[in-house]
C-alpha cells in the first residue's frame, strides 16, 4: 500500500499544530469579517515591458506620431484592438493585437490603462521648478524592480510596501494572507507574518519523503530539541514550512481544476491564485484579505522584439482575461483587483530589432471595482526633444508609481497614513487617483 504523506502527517497532527504556531502568532481578527473580502494581485512583467507597444493610440494624428517614433517596431494601425477609451487629453487608445482576449473586460468597464506612469520622487512634467529631482538607479533592472516593490523613497527599507501595509492592518488568517507564486519578493516582506512562497501550481512536492522510514526520520528531526540555537531555530522553521505546505496542498486539492485558464506559466499562476481565492474561507486559510504576487519574465527585448513581445503580451492577456472571467464566476470581480508592474518602460526609438531601457510606461488594471470607460493620465508627446523626452527617447512619467500604489492601498481599506507608506506622495498635489 502506497504511503500517503498527508495521512502520515494526520497521525502527527499535534506536532504539526505546535510547529506551525510560531509562524502564525501575531495575526489577529481585526479584519475577520469574511463578507468583507478584497484581494490585490500584482502581475510583475520582469525585464522592462515595452508598454508603448502594449497600449497604442488609434487616432490618426496620434498614431502617425507613434508610427514615426517607433518606425520598424510600429504595430499596424489596422491591427490594433480598439478599446473605446481615451486618455485624459483625449487620445483614443487600443491594445497590441495579441491582447484581444482582454477586450471584453474593457468593454464591461472593468479594466483601464494608467498612462505614462513610472517611478517619480516629485513631479517633473508641468513643474515650475528647474532641475527637478529624478529617482536613483533609473534603467537598472534589479534596483528598479526593488523600487516598484518598496516605494520610490523606501529603497533602504528592508520591507516592501504591501508587507508594511499588511503589517499595519493586522490581517487575519491561519496561513499567511501574503502569497507569492514567483519566488521570494520584497513587495511582501514585513515584520509581522512571513509570506507563503509557493510554486505556480501551489504546494511544493517533497519527492524524497516517499516511505515511512524517511517520514519517521523527518518527524524525529522536527521533534528534536537542539542545544545549538541555530540548529534549533532551523528545525522549527523547517517543520513550520513543511506543515504549511501540507495544509496548502490539501486545501488546493479540495478545489480541483478551474476551467478556462491557458496552460502557460502565468496561466498556471493565476489559476492557482483563483483557487486560493475560492477557498479563502477554508479553516486552513480564513482570509478576508489576500495579496498575491505573480510574474512573467522575458520583457528585456533588446533584439528580436516583435515576435517575442507579441507572445509575452498574448500570455499576459489570455491569463488575465481567464482570471477576470473566473472572478466573475465566483461573484468576486468587484472584490479582486489585478494590476501590472514592470521594471521600466523602454525607449521610444528602436535600435535594430529591439528597444533599450527607458523610464515611463503604462499599467493595466483589471477588476469589477475599476472605473473603466476611460484611461487615466495624459498621452505624452513622443516627438524627440519634447518636454517628455528625458534623453534619447526615454520618456518622463507624469503619474508616479506611488500614486498608483497608494490608490490600490486605499481601495484595499488601508487606514494608515499613505504619506508614511509612500513618503514621496507629499511632493504631489494628490495622493491617490480616481481609477478605482
Amino acid at each position: 500500500m502506497k504511503l500517503s504523506r498527508r495521512h502520515f502527517l494526520k497521525g502527527t497532527a499535534a506536532l504539526g499544530a505546535t510547529s506551525v504556531a510560531p509562524a502564525l502568532t501575531g495575526l489577529n481578527m481585526a479584519h475577520a469579517n469574511q463578507d468583507d473580502y478584497k484581494a490585490l494581485v500584482c502581475i510583475f512583467l520582469f525585464g522592462g515591458n515595452d508598454a508603448y507597444n502594449m497600449v497604442i493610440p488609434t487616432d490618426d494624428d496620434a498614431y502617425q506620431k507613434y508610427e514615426q517614433a517607433r518606425r520598424n517596431l510600429a504595430i499596424a494601425q489596422s491591427d490594433l484592438v480598439p478599446l473605446n477609451i481615451a486618455s485624459d487629453n483625449g487620445v483614443k487608445l487600443g491594445l497590441h493585437p495579441s491582447m484581444a482576449s482582454l477586450k471584453s473586460a474593457f468593454a464591461e468597464d472593468s479594466a483601464t490603462v494608467i498612462v505614462n506612469s513610472g517611478q517619480l520622487v516629485e513631479p517633473i512634467i508641468g513643474a515650475n521648478t528647474p532641475n527637478s529631482r529624478v529617482p536613483d538607479f533609473l534603467m537598472a533592472h534589479n534596483l528598479q524592480q526593488t523600487m516598484w516593490q518598496s516605494g520610490a523613497e523606501n529603497m533602504n527599507d528592508k520591507l516592501g510596501w504591501a508587507g508594511r501595509m499588511v503589517q499595519d492592518m493586522n490581517l487575519s488568517g491561519s496561513l499567511s494572507p501574503l502569497m507569492s507564486l514567483n519566488g521570494e519578493q520584497k513587495w511582501l516582506r514585513n515584520n509581522h507574518v512571513e509570506p507563503l512562497v509557493m510554486t505556480s501550481e501551489g504546494a511544493g512536492d517533497y519527492t524524497g519523503l516517499n516511505n515511512s522510514d524517511r517520514l519517521g526520520a523527518m518527524r524525529r528531526h522536527f521533534d528534536e530539541k537542539y542545544a545549538n540555537l541555530f540548529a534549533d531555530n532551523y528545525s522549527t522553521a523547517m517543520a513550520s514550512r513543511y506543515y504549511e505546505n501540507d495544509a496548502l496542498e490539501e486545501v488546493l486539492t479540495s478545489v480541483g481544476d478551474l476551467d478556462g485558464f491557458p496552460q502557460t506559466g502565468l496561466g498556471d499562476m493565476l489559476h492557482t491564485t483563483a483557487k486560493l481565492i475560492k477557498v479563502r474561507n477554508a479553516a486552513s486559510l480564513q482570509h478576508n484579505r489576500q495579496i498575491f504576487f505573480v510574474g512573467l519574465g522575458g520583457f528585456d527585448t533588446h533584439k528580436d522584439q516583435a515576435g517575442t513581445h507579441a507572445a509575452l503580451l498574448g500570455q499576459v492577456s489570455d491569463a488575465l482575461a481567464a482570471f477576470y472571467q473566473e472572478m466573475k464566476a465566483q461573484g468576486l470581480s468587484d472584490k479582486v483587483t489585478a494590476f501590472t508592474m514592470s521594471d521600466f518602460g523602454r525607449r521610444i526609438m528602436a535600435n535594430d530589432s529591439g528597444t533599450d531601457h527607458g523610464w515611463a510606461g503604462h499599467q493595466i488594471v483589471v477588476g469589477g471595482a475599476v472605473k473603466g470607460g476611460r484611461a487615466y493620465g495624459n498621452w505624452p508627446d513622443l516627438t524627440p526633444g519634447s518636454e517628455y523626452d528625458y534623453n534619447n527617447g526615454r520618456l518622463i512619467p507624469e503619474i508616479a508609481a506611488d500614486q498608483v500604489n497608494a490608490t490600490l492601498a486605499n481601495w484595499f481599506d488601508y487606514q494608515g497614513d499613505l504619506e508614511t507608506l509612500f513618503p514621496s506622495l507629499k511632493m504631489f498635489p494628490q495622493n491617490t487617483l480616481d481609477f478605482i
